[in-house]
């Protein structure tokens, strides 16, 4: 059968290889042995599914119908990371940068401006589930320890395809020591579908034949551990349970040079057949190898903490499991000691020498039993249980366990917004920053893993993007525009970053953070007399806020810039307008002569109240930068009354332009050209 892709990379080469049933066998065999190496793996996610769920049941009652009851600290510890990964990970709609790794020049920043839109919006846009599946891979980390995605061009659907993929779902030999899943050589995604899914696949060409139903419908432990809890199984007709497919990244020797290649091979387990083949190296349109068949990754791995001696991650379950189970316990025994107490207690034997007629007598309040026994012979007819209650030994070891627990969970009393003392404002957040190192470090994990995910994504772009693609997105002002990027922006040079900040877990951080940076530059001389960099600070902070629309309530600086006005008396002019528009004072100015110029202007009787306070700020500001070390020499001016700039500092002094506020409020219209100045008088 003819393959209709055009890539050498998407061609099934399954229907050239004679060996077709050597190699089904090979692979199901060789996945049955990965599975039976990590059973007890197997065997402690699914304890961690039941203690997620508080449907941890004791394995021994001490009767029926004694305690059950379970404490969600795994829940708690796997629920707090959640809330705080996924805001940070993913602050807004902009998720990527891209970064000129070559030559830097206008055209690379353009390509790179480009590349980081259209990455962003291919993903957060256009992949409507993209975002969707990133929110289940940060619940899914902390509990199991190991999540993963799969990158891959579909050339059916004929897009990137970015997928999760369960750990339970991708079967690693079980070995000792780390490694990294690059250096795996067999891994088997376990892929269910339908006998109808896998009809239309053989359709389109990208399997030789259907699936048969897989005749053992017996889920493994993890997912009947997940059905059990959530109430949902199979109904029952055996058409409906689904097929299996094995999709096995391996290496074979399918040219018998006595080396073996990287292939991905993909086998119906109910039958054995060899559904489909591909080469697994980047080769040329054709067909040709460029990395001398070095394997390419598909999969990414999203570890929660790494681990020293295994493939698999820890996550909460490793860490708290064990103190959960233990705490489950203590409570169980403890209920259980207060039913005895409460229930046990009104209950015991009666001897049948007190000849009592009927059967049990139960204990009823407010009501008394005639009977015609002496009060003598009920006493030493009568023995009544005498159970103590709970202990409170019991009671400490269980919080001892739970607050050990919080410890390492890092779920505290600050870090779950209560706290039962009273603590200073600067106390509780830095409480909660020590508490949220250990978040910190799985997020720069996690962004690592990210980061990767990413540039198997800038790599499928490479290969598969149309070579003009044009999409719509807004800008800063809101507006739809119209924007195209090119097949070759995707260029091996650039590279990818996620936009995220590890650092920023919480909004009180992020707010303090904010309201710290912006109370040091609105206060800071330098900021304050560039207007670029003080529109800069201001946007920031608005974008702290959350606030949506920024451009409407803030006038860029940058727009209408008229030229600089250094001239003192043109300066004294512009106070005496009914609008006052006094400039900015620029470090490389004589600050003595705009001071002596200035003092003289308000000694005129015509100048109003406006403009004098106008000229008062501007004279503040003088005086300000020459302390600072402007350049403050009589007799040094230049043209137009133009401050000299000391030889050797030509290009020095660029300060922006910025204009005195009057004293009614009014904003003034920009009167100077301005920039920033590399001996920070105009910059941060």
């Amino acid at each position: 059968m003819a393959d209709e892709y055009e890539h050498p990379e998407l061609r099934n080469i399954a229907s050239e290889i004679e060996e077709l049933e050597d190699i089904g066998a090979m692979v199901v065999e060789d996945y049955e042995t990965d599975v039976e190496s990590r059973s007890g793996w197997m065997t402690k996610h699914a304890s961690w599914i039941r203690l997620y769920f508080q449907e941890d049941y004791p394995l021994n009652p001490p009767w029926e119908g004694s305690s059950n009851e379970s404490l969600p600290m795994l829940a708690e510890a796997c629920n707090q990371y959640h809330a705080r990964a996924m805001p940070a990970m993913f602050p807004s709609r902009d998720i990527i940068r891209a970064i000129p790794t070559g030559k830097i020049d206008e055209a690379s920043k353009q390509r790179a401006e480009r590349v980081s839109t259209h990455m962003s919006w291919q993903l957060m846009v256009k992949d409507k589930d993209y975002e969707k599946n990133k929110d289940r891979l940060l619940l899914s980390v902390p509990l199991h320890g190991s999540f993963f995605t799969k990158t891959y061009y579909d050339p059916v659907l004929k897009r990137n395809i970015v997928q999760n993929v369960r750990a339970t779902d991708l079967v690693i030999p079980y070995g000792i020591g780390p490694r990294n899943i690059e250096d795996v050589e067999r891994k088997t995604h376990v892929i269910p579908m339908s006998v109808n899914q896998s009809r239309i696949l053989k359709e389109a060409d990208f399997f030789l034949e259907e699936c048969e139903s897989y005749n053992d419908s017996t889920p493994n432990e993890a997912d009947r551990t997940e059905s059990e809890i959530q109430g949902t199984g199979a109904s029952g007709r055996q058409d409906e349970y689904p097929c299996i497919v094995l999709e096995q990244h391996r290496f074979l020797d399918l040219d018998e040079d006595g080396i073996e290649e990287p292939y991905i091979v993909w086998v119906d387990l109910q039958s054995k057949q060899v559904l489909r083949i591909t080469i697994r190296w980047d080769t040329d349109e054709l067909g040709n190898p460029t990395d001398f068949k070095r394997p390419v990754e598909c999969f990414t791995h999203y570890p929660f903490m790494e681990n020293p001696d295994g493939f698999y991650g820890l996550g909460m379950g490793h860490l708290v499991g064990p103190l959960n189970v233990a705490s489950n316990k203590l409570l169980r025994q403890t209920v259980d000691a207060a039913t005895l107490a409460n229930a046990g207690n009104a209950s015991g034997f009666i001897s049948q020498q007190l000849a009592v007629k009927g059967g049990d007598i139960r204990f009823q309040l407010g009501k008394f039993i005639k009977t015609t026994h002496g009060a003598d012979d009920l006493s030493k007819g009568i023995w009544q249980f005498r159970f103590p209650g709970p202990s409170a030994v019991l009671q400490n070891i269980m919080q001892l366990l739970m607050h050990r627990s919080d410890r390492l969970a890092t779920t505290t009393e600050a870090l779950t917004g209560q706290t039962e003392k009273v603590m200073q404002p600067t106390t509780i957040l830095a409480l909660i920053e020590q508490g949220l190192q250990q978040f910190s470090a799985v997020y720069k994990r996690h962004l690592r893993s990210w980061n990767l995910e990413l540039d198997k994504v800038f790599r499928l772009n490479r290969k598969y993007l149309d070579p003009e693609e044009y999409y719509a997105v807004l800008d800063a002002s809101g507006v739809l525009q119209q924007s195209k990027v090119y097949r070759n922006d995707y260029e091996d040079d650039l590279q990818i970053l996620p936009l995220a900040d590890p650092k920023l877990t919480t909004e009180k951080q992020r707010l303090a953070k904010a309201e710290a940076e912006w109370g040091f530059l609105s206060q800071n001389p330098l900021v304050l007399n560039s207007p670029p960099h003080f529109y800069a600070a201001s946007k920031r902070f608005l974008e702290a806020l959350r606030s949506e629309n920024t451009q409407e309530v803030l006038p860029n600086p940058n727009e209408g810039q008229a030229q600089r006005q250094d001239d003192p008396e043109m300066e004294n002019a512009g106070a005496f307008l009914p609008i006052p528009q006094v400039p900015m004072a620029y470090p490389d100015q004589n600050h003595d002569q705009h001071i002596v110029a200035h003092t003289q202007a308000l000694q005129t009787p015509q100048l109003g109240g406006a403009g004098r306070m106008a000229l008062e700020e501007h004279i503040k500001s003088h005086e300000r930068m020459s302390r600072m070390g402007g350049v403050n020499v009589t007799g040094m001016e230049g043209i137009n009354g133009n401050a000299a700039v000391p030889p050797g500092t030509e290009g020095a002094f660029q300060p922006a332009d910025q204009l005195e506020i009057g004293a009614m409020g009014e904003s003034a219209p920009v009167t100077g050209a301005g920039g920033s100045n590399g001996m920070g008088g105009g910059g941060v």
